[in-house]
């Protein structure tokens, strides 16, 4: 379902007299998706490669949390977590962000004894101070795999300092070192860190004494009895998973808010994202250093040129309203259900008759005003995210109002399946229904299986951890520029 070549020009150019010809912006769908996804779980674990960067803020009086193995004051750079679940992972003695279960040693335990040192550890509870200047980068940005998860920061973030890349927990503390250096020496303090996400959502904050005030330092729940410290079995993971999934649509309680009329993606410069179309997620690994510097520049311009908290028009909102409007309807019309041609467009022109003037049809204009329906006269349509928004649009309604002109049953649903290919929305693949203690498990780095990603299934709270290959340990071939 979640394919990333389109079919869709293809099919438009199938079409039949009496139609409308459209082609849609490069890798509208793309860009589409990341707004879609953006601060979501879900489409942001399903999409785990990103691409894209967006200013973000923090309000004022947001809690965040902190799992310590100390009481002492945090010293920045250091992370937050946006659920105390996610925090409490953390709460024991090992660097940040332990290796995925079965996958690599357990994580080192150091010796403690002193009165603010514990091996049951501590949540640092705090509230912003002020509104966080962050950078996003979305995605499955705070991964780190060999998958393409970390491609946006190493290639084009972390320039210069990074530029072979590198996977792997251990370097953490190097990339939060480097970037709250570089938001001193490169962008004149302009950001307060950055926002990121594995399973969960956190943010690397560069100084803490002056962004947060902390509200409590309470010691943490004892580790149960015969329990391994950093799996998924233990009390943390069974809390860890659960509180996370209850995110997957949204951040919620406007905790984050994202300027959406500027942002800079790998999809608007002509970059081969998806080499030989060998690969589902894109990557940025196999290009020459040169060909990513346009994108730099913009990143630099975007972080210097604009404030996190410049109003802007919320294209997620208008995203949403129209995967919730057509998602549905385009599964079903691709399903066969709709058994004849007649039942198939008689289906199809229910979808389509508010834009329809039966004494004057014509379907360019019915086309341009459906795509149009859910944008206001006041919304600026020359961004990047507005194109993109209003390309999807066009083409999900060229191709239901193209398909009412058509005298083959397999051709119409034929064309509705190549736009739901295009379209790839990660709504199709939630599981619908899952019981008050179950999850529909999908790969969240660290956790996570191949089959999770391919047919995601409602879980237990008990039993998450699947069984079958680690999504997370497949190793995609590198390549160097």
């Amino acid at each position: 379902m979640l394919g990333y070549r389109s079919s869709l020009q293809l099919c438009l150019a199938a079409l039949i007299a009496n139609t409308v010809s459209y082609s849609p912006t490069p890798n509208a769908n793309h860009i589409f998706n990341a707004i879609h996804s953006s601060m979501r779980q879900w489409g942001s674990s399903l999409n785990h490669n990103g691409m894209s960067f967006f200013l973000a803020t923090v309000p004022e009086g947001t809690q965040l949390y902190h799992g310590d193995w100390r009481s002492d004051p945090i010293q920045g750079p250091e992370w937050l977590a946006f659920e105390p679940e996610h925090a409490l992972v953390f709460a024991r003695p090992h660097p940040h962000n332990p290796p995925p279960p079965g996958d690599g040693p357990s994580p080192p335990q150091q010796v403690v004894g002193e009165p603010n040192q514990a091996e049951d550890g501590f949540l640092h509870t705090f509230a912003a101070a002020r509104d966080l200047r962050l950078l996003y980068v979305d995605g499955m940005s705070a991964g780190k795999t060999s998958n393409g998860t970390m491609d946006s920061q190493d290639r084009i973030l972390f320039h210069g300092g990074r530029e072979d890349g590198g996977e792997g927990w251990m370097e953490e503390g190097e990339r939060a070192e480097l970037f709250c250096r570089m938001v001193q020496e490169r962008w004149g303090g302009r950001l307060d860190g950055m926002l990121r996400m594995e399973a969960g959502f956190e943010i690397i904050l560069c100084d803490f004494a002056r962004n947060i005030e902390v509200l409590r330092v309470s010691r943490v729940r004892p580790r149960e009895e015969g329990m391994p410290g950093g799996k998924i079995g233990d009390h943390a993971g069974r809390l860890w998973l659960p509180a996370v999934a209850s995110r997957y649509w949204n951040i919620g309680g406007d905790r984050v808010r994202l300027n959406y009329d500027y942002l800079v993606t790998a999809y608007v410069y002509g970059l081969d994202l998806f080499p030989a179309g060998e690969r589902s997620q894109p990557r940025l690994e196999h290009l020459p250093s040169n060909e990513l510097e346009p994108m730099r520049r913009d990143l630099d311009a975007l972080i210097m040129n604009h404030e996190t908290s410049e109003s802007s028009t919320n294209w997620q909102a208008v995203a949403d309203m129209v995967v919730e409007r057509y998602g549905n309807r385009l599964r079903y019309l691709a399903s066969g259900q709709a058994s004849t041609l007649q039942q198939l467009q008689e289906e199809i022109e229910d979808i389509v008759t508010p834009f329809i003037d039966y004494d004057r049809r014509n379907t360019s204009i019915e086309v341009e005003q459906c795509s149009k329906h859910f944008v206001g006269r006041s919304m600026s349509v020359t961004t990047v995210a507005a194109d993109a928004v209003l390309s999807v649009s066009r083409s999900i309604c060229a191709t239901l109002l193209n398909a009412l002109h058509h005298t083959e049953y397999d051709l119409v649903v034929g064309q509705i399946q190549g736009l739901i290919n295009y379209l790839s929305w990660t709504t199709w693949k939630d599981c619908n229904g899952c019981g008050d203690h179950e999850i529909c498990m999908i790969p969240m780095w660290p956790l996570g299986t191949v089959n999770d990603y391919n047919h995601p299934q409602c879980r237990d709270f008990a039993q998450l951890d699947g069984e079958g290959p680690r999504y997370w340990a497949l190793q995609f071939p590198l390549r160097k520029p």
